[in-house]
């Protein structure tokens, strides 16, 4: 997650240190009038402030940015850049300081003095880097929250248009409409899995997120009444870790990968093929996995409009941690969504 404008962001490190070095750690003292003591000392001095803060600032964006309690790990930068500033006056003998500078003999509390200004300077470029921070962060999650809304309603939109299919009610309908002559309690069966699933996919549209649990109950469902249309030339399994049940994933997200694997590979061929529906959690990362028989053809290899924007949800909702992948193994076709919690 990229907070800081790389520009904006360098022009600021050099102003600080700069400033910091040539005005506030500028040593006035008769040592640093000496030969080269003076100048080595700020170059060492600037650099020390700009390196460090550096290294605070990547580890910060690679490993810190997503934790909710920051304020021991800038405690600890703090330390560590004053540190390095405290160990570079010890160096040079503390000339900078009045005493030292005077051959006056030192006390425990100067050395506690010496370090206490050692850091002020560095708790003030912490000060400032967080809250930036934290200004930068307040402003994304706006951001993120406004184009959630937006495309919470395009969901909710686009899952209508699958949940209210007319081909599929269609479909359904006239398979139940065949089983009230040859089997009416298969036929009252039928219809309450039809109503189950137009009221579960209906309340759906008004979550962002939804258990697994309540996405797997849609999905067998749907499968139950396309089952009744395509009869032996449809076959599943499930394959469901029980750990997966309380994960949180967008509506219809599985039912989607279900209705490309029926589409795309048991509608399209004469005798029909397996499906194989999985999930399974493993070091905090749920995958969730639809394989059936076929082929990617440059066709199908296009994500439709349906894919494309399960791939959009996954992305305001978790950012880089989840991704949607179609991909052919041997001769099987394989859609999943790896979503990672941690």
């Amino acid at each position: 997650m990229k907070l800081l404008d790389s520009r904006v962001y360098w022009i600021g490190q050099f102003s600080w240190w700069i400033f910091t070095t040539f005005v506030l750690r500028q040593p006035n003292s008769k040592y640093f009038e000496q030969g080269y003591n003076l100048p080595i000392y700020l170059v060492i001095s600037f650099f020390i402030g700009l390196v460090l803060t550096h290294i605070y600032k990547e580890i910060f964006n690679k490993k810190l940015a997503n934790k909710r309690n920051v304020i021991p790990y800038a405690l600890l930068g703090i330390v560590v850049v004053g540190g390095a500033f405290y160990l570079q006056d010890f160096a040079f003998g503390f000339q900078r300081y009045r005493k030292p500078s005077m051959g006056l003999p030192l006390e425990l509390g100067d050395y506690l003095q010496f370090y206490v200004e050692s850091i002020r300077y560095v708790i003030i470029w912490f000060l400032f880097f967080h809250l930036i921070i934290m200004e930068r962060v307040s402003h994304q999650k706006e951001i993120q929250l406004s184009k959630a809304e937006t495309l919470l309603k395009i969901a909710e939109l686009e899952n209508l248009k699958n949940q209210l299919n007319p081909h599929f009610l269609f479909n359904a309908i006239n398979s139940i409409k065949a089983l009230t002559l040859t089997d009416p309690a298969l036929a009252r069966h039928a219809l309450t899995e039809l109503s189950d699933l137009l009221r579960t996919s209906l309340s759906m549209g008004n979550h962002q997120l939804v258990s697994f649990e309540e996405e797997l109950k849609l999905v067998k469902d749907y499968l139950f009444l396309e089952k009744l249309r395509y009869e032996e030339r449809l076959r599943y399994q499930f394959m469901i870790e029980r750990a997966t049940m309380g994960c949180k994933v967008p509506p219809m997200s599985l039912q989607l990968l279900v209705e490309n694997a029926i589409k795309h590979g048991v509608g399209k061929t004469k005798n029909g093929g397996d499906i194989m529906i999985q999930a399974r959690m493993s070091e905090k990362v749920l995958m969730i996995r639809v394989t059936n028989a076929g082929t990617l053809s440059l066709e199908n290899k296009r994500i439709g409009v349906g894919m494309k924007n399960l791939q959009r949800r996954l992305s305001i909702n978790f950012q880089e941690k989840a991704e949607l992948q179609l991909l052919q193994e041997e001769d099987k076709v394989v859609s999943q969504v790896l979503i990672h919690y941690s």
